[in-house]
């Protein structure tokens, strides 16, 4: 017997009765099993889905795009699963992450966290005056909510590795002068979700709320 491996897929399919069945069928017909299946709202009456596959070692992932291709969706990555763990244990992790990393190391929990949840190519986090430098930070602070751009607009540190214009994802979190803005990138072809937005939103909130009380700052000093 083959040696077995897991792969993670991101198929792009319409939003309609049969076309992730459609898929999955194409899966099993490549020598594929479905362990998981994680559903992404997208516009556009079209759906993201993340598909946890084990197949032989060594797929053809070309053949499969090609089958996946001939039921109607688009199949936008396949790579190694490394991860399968339960969303909701997750985001407690990230929860505890935060809490514990303190007020040296919170941003960057909350930068790792992002990065995680979109599964990005790059996520920063920035303070309130170096995001107004960026067009994405700027539309962000002033929508008070996450935003989505296609640009090229980004900094050095992060440029230099990518060629033209990417996708960038900026959420603001916190409140008044301790405001941050994270931000993540993700190639023209992968777009981020609703889902997947709503997730990042749902962690600056997050972020806000433990900052304002006072759970991410230095404790007071006893005299």
């Amino acid at each position: 017997m083959a040696d077995m491996a897991a792969y993670r897929l991101r198929v792009e399919l319409p939003d309609q009765p049969g076309a992730l069945a459609h898929v999955a069928a194409a899966i099993a017909a490549a020598d594929g099993n479905v362990v998981s299946i994680d559903i992404h709202e997208l516009d556009a009456g079209n759906a993201v889905d993340e598909i946890v596959v084990e197949a032989p070692d060594g797929w053809d992932v070309a053949a499969l795009g090609q089958a996946i291709s001939e039921t109607g969706a688009d199949l936008l990555s396949c790579g190694p699963a490394v991860d399968r763990m339960d969303p909701m244990v997750r985001g407690l992790r990230y929860a505890a992450a935060l809490i514990a990393s303190g007020p040296a190391r919170d941003t960057l929990e909350l930068g790792r966290a992002v990065l995680e949840l979109t599964s990005g190519t790059s996520a920063w986090v920035s303070t309130k005056a170096e995001a107004m430098a960026y067009e994405a930070g700027r539309r962000a602070l002033q929508h008070g909510g996450p935003i989505v751009m296609r640009t090229d607009d980004l900094p050095t540190s992060v440029k230099w590795d990518v060629r033209g214009p990417v996708w960038l994802l900026a959420a603001p979190g916190g409140e008044d002068d301790n405001a941050v803005v994270a931000f993540a990138t993700r190639p023209p072809a992968l777009r981020f979700t609703a889902s997947e937005i709503e997730r990042v939103e749902c962690l600056l909130t997050l972020y806000g709320l433990l900052n304002s009380a006072g759970l991410l700052r230095p404790p007071a000093v006893r005299r």
